[in-house]
């Protein structure tokens, strides 16, 4: 239930960003899951409020909005780590996915994710080849994530429909 929760309250916001970024919806609705555990660890700011951080986003010094620091995993030398990052604050869902999209459209690192051709899976590898995140299974995990039973019983998707189109694409 909680998983059609999230699912239902950013798919209209994951539609959106998605026609900006040329990417099939589900695939952003699948990397906010992986980020925030379908929507169950989501970062938090200092006073125990929600920061809407969906993608992870760090708060670099580039950064003038709210922040707020957490622990967090990373890969170093293919090992698995924890350490503290600021992470950037949103004040809503909406919020997040907007910034999510300039984030992405402008930062020339990853200017070959957005030469997908409209391939969710296309796009997931070149924001990891991109160094999106540290974690070297990122992409497969979006995938997994994007045509897996959960994601698919929260769209009213068959699986036969989900894994056919995954075969394919990742159009939904």
């Amino acid at each position: 239930a909680s998983a059609d929760a999230f699912v239902d309250e950013i798919t209209p916001h994951a539609e959106r960003a998605a026609k900006e970024l040329g990417v099939p919806a589900r695939v952003l609705v699948a990397q906010a899951a992986l980020e925030t555990g379908w929507g169950q660890k989501s970062i938090r700011n200092a006073d125990g409020s929600n920061s809407h951080n969906l993608f992870g986003i760090k708060a670099d010094k580039a950064w003038t909005g709210a922040s707020t620091s957490t622990t967090t995993h990373e890969y170093r030398n293919g090992e698995k780590t924890s350490e503290q990052a600021a992470f950037r604050s949103y004040g809503s869902v909406g919020e997040a996915f907007d910034d999510y999209v300039r984030f992405v459209k402008d930062n020339p690192r990853y200017a070959a994710a957005l030469r997908h051709g409209g391939d969710g899976s296309r796009y997931a590898q070149g924001l990891q080849k991109a160094g999106y995140a540290t974690d070297p299974a990122y992409a497969s995990k979006i995938a997994r994530i994007a045509y897996g039973r959960t994601m698919t019983a929260s769209l009213d998707v068959t699986p036969a429909a989900a894994r056919a189109s995954a075969t394919r694409t990742w159009e939904t």
